[in-house]
């Protein structure tokens, strides 16, 4: 076990990877237990060679760990292999151990997926604790589960914490998908002043505003953001020159100029805001003895 521990700190101290790998793979071949079998699957996690990892972290579940740590990664490992099918009941499982915001999160997003609303709602709550757009994240099912009284309720909550603060254009989005129009560009208007300028939020503000009948004030922002971009188009060359961009990918920054440049002309024309934040896969260290992170789970395991 002192080894295990030792390949943990050196994991945590000086992140070298290949040496705790083959620490690891010896001790591995002398004595198999759910702490190697764990941190052998966490370690290949961080290096993203999900497959590999769980072959290990299976192994690690049957034989059956008393925290939620492996229950906990076997499910972030299929999800990540795109099998959230599988991954749900062990997320559930380790759950019922700790309430981890992490897990909570990844629970959350599958039951999302499921269109069970309210369920990942309630997970993205909890996720708040460690995830910082949980509550946007919670609000956003609220209202696609038809909750209006809940959707208001947590965005209230979302306003008070000020050190958590998500950001005046994100409260833009969740008031205009409650079709709180003047709200929404009251508070779009103070992104505005300090937000970077994207086609993907300029566009969905122009939305607002069109919805509204503010037609001047439309076709001013459509102009200011429409003029930096033909700058921008017409600066490519040279940009492209002094960064040394290959042609191919001076075609694609110039593509994607031209295609933000139709989406701020037509934003009027949308149905409604367009959403691009994909759902991502929450994770954590989850290495057992990790001078950094563990939460004595390690001792639990071994029943210190």
């Amino acid at each position: 076990m002192e080894r295990i521990k030792k390949a943990a700190e050196i994991l945590a101290r000086e992140g070298g990877y290949k040496q705790v790998k083959h620490m690891l793979l010896d001790v591995l071949a002398e004595e198999k237990n759910v702490i190697i079998l764990h941190n052998l699957a966490d370690l290949l996690k961080e290096n993203e060679d999900y497959e590999e990892a769980l072959y290990y972290a299976k192994q690690a579940v049957a034989m059956e760990p008393k925290t939620y740590y492996p229950y906990a990664l076997l499910g972030e490992l299929l999800m990540r292999l795109v099998n959230d099918e599988s991954a749900q009941p062990w997320l559930e499982q380790a759950y019922t151990l700790f309430e981890s915001p992490v897990v909570a999160h990844n629970l959350a997003c599958i039951y999302k997926k499921q269109q069970k609303f309210n369920e990942a709602a309630t997970y993205f709550i909890q996720s708040y604790k460690s995830e910082d757009y949980g509550l946007m994240r919670a609000v956003e099912c609220f209202v696609l589960a038809g909750d209006t009284d809940s959707a208001y309720k947590w965005i209230d909550v979302i306003k008070r914490d000020q050190e958590r603060f998500i950001g005046e254009v994100e409260l833009g989005e969740l008031y205009t998908s409650l079709g709180n129009y003047q709200e929404a560009a009251e508070w779009y208007a103070k992104g505005y002043q300090h937000y970077a300028h994207t086609a993907y939020w300029i566009s969905n503000y122009l939305w607002v505003l069109h919805q509204l009948g503010h037609e001047k004030q439309v076709k001013d922002i459509r102009a200011i953001f429409l003029e930096t971009l033909t700058t921008e188009l017409m600066e490519l060359p040279e940009d492209a020159e002094e960064y040394e961009m290959t042609s191919e990918e001076m075609k694609e920054e110039e593509q994607r100029l031209l295609a933000d440049m139709e989406r701020v002309r037509n934003a009027h024309l949308q149905v409604s805001i367009s959403n691009d934040d994909e759902l991502y896969i929450a994770s954590r260290c989850f290495t057992f003895f990790c001078p950094m992170h563990d939460q004595s789970c390690g001792e639990q395991e071994i029943g210190e």
